[in-house]
């Protein structure tokens, strides 16, 4: 197998633990990179000399995900800060909170010459803001990208990741908005003139 392809970032803040639901999901812009690194309890048995038994346990993982921007809905879904859209406004406070998130997109697998498509969903994570990071202009163009960094950490009931394999890039998707419970935008119908 071999993934050639990531896309669709979706993070949605969890609200209920027991039946996986979140609230005000969107798509965090475009997909970058994502890196999910799961760490372990482990203890291990030595007898007669050798190593007899090992146990390994989730205990809780990073992820890290670059995208090409941060919507203001980030900002105030992840990080918990206060968003004013008309005024495009974020106000930051020593005392806001992260939120508990989900987080899912999907990658292009190929196996065989044939493409198919796995979604992941991360039941809950936890992000920190990362740095800001500017540079001027110089002779060459350099793009900056946003990126944040998270804990990783187990529902209740013990879930921590489900993958999902599909058919097309669609179903992908629509599996990913499903289980996060993304909802499409309303468009406000501009005022008529008089």
């Amino acid at each position: 197998m071999a993934y050639v392809g990531l896309a669709n970032p979706y993070i949605a803040k969890l609200i209920d633990e027991a039946q996986k639901k979140y609230t005000d999901c969107f798509k965090c812009g475009k997909a970058i990179n994502i890196n999910i690194t799961p760490n372990y309890n482990e203890a291990k048995l030595y007898a007669d000399n050798q190593l007899a038994e090992v146990a390994k346990e989730f205990k809780d993982g990073n992820i890290t995900l670059g995208t090409d921007r941060l919507p203001m809905k980030a900002l105030e879904v992840c990080f918990g800060h206060n968003v004013n859209n008309e005024k495009n406004e974020v106000t930051y406070k020593t005392n806001d909170n992260a939120n508990a998130v989900g987080v899912g997109f999907y990658v292009d697998e190929m196996i065989s010459g044939k493409r198919q498509y796995v979604a992941t969903i991360v039941y809950k994570a936890t992000f920190s803001e990362s740095a800001d990071d500017y540079t001027t202009k110089g002779e060459t163009i350099e793009f900056k990208t946003p990126s944040i960094e998270g804990t990783i950490a187990g529902l209740e009931t013990g879930e921590w990741k489900t993958t999902k394999t599909f058919g097309t890039a669609a179903l992908a998707d629509a599996w990913l908005r499903e289980t996060l419970g993304y909802k499409e935008p309303t468009v406000q119908a501009p005022e008529e003139s008089e």
